[in-house]
């Protein structure tokens, strides 16, 4: 009875608060964080710095990213504002309810409520985390998994940890293809004055505010994710990894564990709602 009425309300919380975030979406659709790509793809066609001096750590406009993806925005700016930022809306919201889509399969509708409403709350501040989670989710059991993992590696650096799944698995080349690829996509920010680079985690410092303890998390994080990789608890271990590394945490982080919850192992290595 106890176990029932604790199920009924978690499942509540979980309802509720997908709910919430959707509505969220809905009333206040700003993309800010948009306006970090846009700048920084406007300052790499007018020949600026990438990474200039910034007078505000927490600002939105703050770009963090290898250059691959301030490029990829270039051709948006020749167009109005306005219709790019429909362009971006719907890419967002598309990946959106693609990241569900396992879960929808799987006939897990509150977890799916809870995960679409984090992304969807998060595409209404325009951050780019939808795309990349969706990416984890429908990669990384592919053959082109280290592509993926790496490419989103190159944006916000933790995904990364999800390769210690093939390490632990001892896929050797899919972790050596994946470690070389993140080098490719991130080796060209060299070739940018980095001397302006914002290493800051600002107001929204968690762990890495006591190093002692972050180190300890990773460590902890890594053994788990290698030693669970065979098994149905191999990606959710490196999603809580990657989400326990950020040096700046948000709410819409928790979605770095949605690969795990929503990646379940059937047949080897492959999984629900992926192809190798």
């Amino acid at each position: 009875m106890i176990a029932r009425v604790a199920r009924l309300v978690t499942t509540a919380l979980v309802v509720g608060l997908g709910i919430a975030l959707i509505a969220f979406a809905i009333s206040d659709w700003k993309l800010t964080d948009a306006q970090a790509y846009w700048d920084a793809a406007l300052r790499l066609r007018d020949g600026e710095p990438l990474y200039p001096p910034v007078d505000d750590v927490n600002a939105s406009t703050v770009y963090r990213y290898a250059p691959w993806f301030a490029f990829a925005a270039v051709p948006l700016t020749y167009l109005p504002v306005e219709v790019a930022g429909v362009l971006w809306s719907a890419a967002l919201v598309a990946a959106s309810c693609v990241a569900i889509v396992p879960l929808v399969r799987a006939r897990q509708p509150a977890l799916a409520l809870f995960f679409g409403g984090i992304l969807l709350g998060i595409s209404a501040i325009g951050n780019a985390q939808p795309l990349i989670v969706a990416a984890l989710v429908h990669g990384v059991e592919r053959r082109s998994g280290p592509l993926w993992i790496a490419m989103t590696a190159s944006l916000k650096v933790v995904p990364i940890a999800f390769a210690l799944v093939y390490l632990g698995r001892r896929d050797w080349w899919r972790f050596g293809l994946t470690v070389a690829l993140a080098v490719l996509f991130t080796g060209p920010m060299l070739a940018f004055d980095l001397s302006n680079y914002v290493t800051d985690p600002s107001e929204a410092a968690m762990l890495i505010q006591w190093p002692p303890v972050w180190v300890a998390v990773l460590v902890a994080g890594t053994a788990l994710s290698l030693w669970a990789a065979s098994t149905p608890f191999g990606w959710l271990a490196a999603g809580a990894t990657a989400a326990l590394a950020l040096p700046r945490f948000f709410v819409y982080d928790i979605s770095f564990l949605l690969p795990g919850t929503a990646t379940k192992p059937t047949d080897g290595n492959a999984t629900v709602g992926s192809r190798t």
